[in-house]
């Protein structure tokens, strides 16, 4: 019999690597952008506010999902979100060990190694089931990054009032215009 994991099925990984994996949740708290980091990189950390259960019952349980951005990921959301939005976060895992230090049965302090788990974001977008956005285009850099200067994206174009005048040949015409 042939077998599948659940992972591989769901698209998450193709060999080693790990792919994004969606979020939706709210923001826990307003964003501050990181500009002063040791590699010049713009850095964001946020928590998301993803909600398991129904609402109201013994079941409901909130998670707060550590993420990262970088670059104009980073200073894009930034601009963009505030506490409370909802949003949707791609992200890929991210592991890293901790020293920590937890009280032993004694009640002393001994020095611990965890593993800390967090997701770096590939990109942030607010849902428009119950939202409108406005978008804002940004201008591109060398080598392909997009900068923070933003320009506002065209209006909409107006809907035409009436059907657009086709010229019929002598004889009739098609009524599918």
């Amino acid at each position: 019999m042939f077998r599948v994991s659940t992972a591989a099925l769901m698209g998450l990984t193709k060999g080693n690597a790990l792919y994004n994996i969606p979020f939706t949740g709210n923001l826990s708290h307003d964003l501050e952008l990181n500009t002063n980091t040791a590699s010049g990189i713009p850095r964001l950390n946020f928590r998301l506010a993803v909600n398991e259960g129904e609402r109201g019952s013994d079941d409901e349980k909130t998670h707060f999902i550590p993420f990262t951005a970088f670059g104009t990921t980073a200073e894009n959301a930034a601009k963009s979100f505030k506490k409370g939005d909802r949003l949707i976060v791609l992200g890929r895992v991210n592991t890293y060990p901790k020293s920590v230090y937890l009280e032993n049965a004694n009640k002393e302090l001994e020095e611990k190694e965890i593993t800390m788990v967090g997701f770096t974001a590939s990109d942030i977008s607010a849902p428009v089931r119950f939202a409108t956005v406005d978008v804002h285009k940004v201008a591109k850099k060398e080598g392909g990054e997009t900068s923070a200067a933003a320009k506002k994206a065209p209006a909409p174009r107006a809907a035409a009032a009436s059907k657009p005048k086709v010229a019929v040949p002598a004889g009739g015409g098609d009524d599918d215009f």
